[in-house]
């Protein structure tokens, strides 16, 4: 993957500038509460793992309660995130198993962990409907824009 770089809002890579930010939501099968703060702290860091160590991307914030997780992360813009969140359920699920067996024993139904659905949004930072008006504008003549007020300078 291509070298990148952060400044502020965006990520710079060779080739591309962008921010693909998202908003994800995890919660237990049938919201039983089965997540503690032991555990909360583990997902978290082990989020953070999994997002910038293997998908190359940067996690944001992390918070959650008993029943479900709220994460907000970037993603490189190669990353698919319908396989990021389908990943980052299964081996959170199969860590937090392995770790917390004898916490979580007999909160769980059966053998699932989290429901089989997700929450996931987008955030980028223009709305809709300004998003909207900016392409209805395109193609539309606009008045010229000023001259620069600098000259080239010349080389030698």
């Amino acid at each position: 993957m291509n070298k990148k770089e952060t400044d502020g809002k965006y990520s710079r890579r060779a080739h591309s500038v962008c921010c693909l930010t998202y908003h994800a939501v995890f919660v237990i099968k049938y919201r039983r509460k089965v997540i503690d703060d032991e555990i909360m702290e583990f997902m978290k860091n082990h989020t953070k793992y999994l997002i910038e160590d293997r998908f190359k991307g940067k996690m944001l914030e992390f918070n959650g309660e008993e029943d479900h997780i709220h994460i907000l992360f970037e993603l490189p813009p190669a990353a698919a995130p319908s396989v990021i969140i389908c990943s980052l359920k299964t081996q959170l699920s199969k860590e937090v198993r392995k770790r917390y067996i004898e916490q979580i024993q007999g909160k769980l139904w059966k053998d699932s962990f989290w429901s089989d659905s997700y929450f996931l949004s987008t955030t980028g930072g223009a709305s809709l409907e300004s998003l909207e008006e900016y392409i209805r504008q395109q193609g539309i003549e606009k008045p010229e824009r000023p001259k620069r007020k600098y000259t080239k300078r010349k080389r030698k």
